[in-house]
């Protein structure tokens, strides 16, 4: 089983090599989605905005004349490709890796990460480090694909067998347990066999962190974070009839669970917006 520091270098090496890896990543995105608009509108005009893990810049796109943007990503390929692409002075750019950032702490207005955390090899430290170069009063916002249902798993994890899978899961349901009594332990769980490290890249196969979006709220409560946005399930207000086509015992149990903060994020996407105490 690689290590963590095996499978960051291979990883780097793959980001460092594959074209084809950006120019899908680049079509992808380059529609502004409803996700990313609304973590924007926390954006104020003349921010100095870091995206952390920002590929081929298309966020700096989308944010080109209401902030002050500035793009890290491990690898020179995106890069290179952002810049070629890109109209002059769209962006200013540094090849860096995200959990040893090059710049000075307290320094941007914003720190954003926008489908890049599952990537991360070491998002603990990643996520100090953005909060690390935060300014008291600035924001930081987060979009990625979340795996609070223990049964959701990445595509990276679909050549494990079976059982393995079996395992995983158990250790997911485990750890998702844990985090509601334990909101200051932080496992960071990580694909161990991301599948691009053995076969032509599709689509995710590169995942390597197990993202959660309740750990990683529990990561900025321990911070001192304020809440700004978080992406939540909601019960139903108090006497609101089931949903059509829904069994009301069900919705009930459902709604009991909600409200003691059990399955708020299951199924949904980490959309997360943070301040760092401080001010303005």
């Amino acid at each position: 089983m690689p290590a963590a520091h095996e499978i960051h270098a291979r990883l780097k090496s793959f980001y460092n090599r594959e074209t084809a890896y950006y120019e899908e990543a680049s079509a992808t995105n380059r529609q502004l989605s409803p996700e990313r608009a609304r973590l924007f509108g926390w954006i104020h005009p003349e921010d100095r905005v870091l995206d952390v893990g920002c590929g081929t810049c298309e966020n700096g796109v989308h944010l080109k004349g209401r902030a002050r943007y500035f793009g890290a990503d491990i690898s020179f390929v995106g890069l290179h490709m952002a810049t070629a692409a890109l109209p002059p002075g769209t962006c200013r750019l540094a090849q860096a890796e995200s959990q040893q950032l090059p710049f000075a702490s307290n320094s941007f207005d914003v720190v954003l990460s926008t489908y890049a955390l599952e990537h991360f090899v070491f998002p603990l430290h990643s996520l100090d480090e953005m909060w690390r170069v935060c300014r008291p009063g600035g924001r930081v916002l987060l979009i990625s694909p979340a795996y609070d249902h223990p049964w959701f798993l990445p595509p990276s994890t679909s050549h494990w067998t079976r059982a393995e899978r079996g395992w995983l899961i158990l250790g997911q349901t485990a750890r998702q347990f844990l985090r509601h009594f334990r909101p200051r332990h932080f496992d960071f769980a990580r694909v161990s066999r991301p599948r691009v490290l053995f076969e032509t890249y599709r689509s995710d196969f590169d995942a390597v962190h197990l993202v959660s979006a309740r750990e990683v709220g529990n990561f900025f409560r321990a911070k001192g974070a304020v809440f700004l946005f978080e992406n939540k399930r909601a019960p139903r207000p108090a006497g609101a009839p089931a949903r059509p086509g829904r069994n009301p015992l069900r919705e009930w149990l459902r709604d009991i669970a909600l409200r003691a903060g059990w399955g708020e994020h299951a199924g949904l996407n980490l959309q997360l917006v943070v301040a760092k105490p401080g001010a303005e």
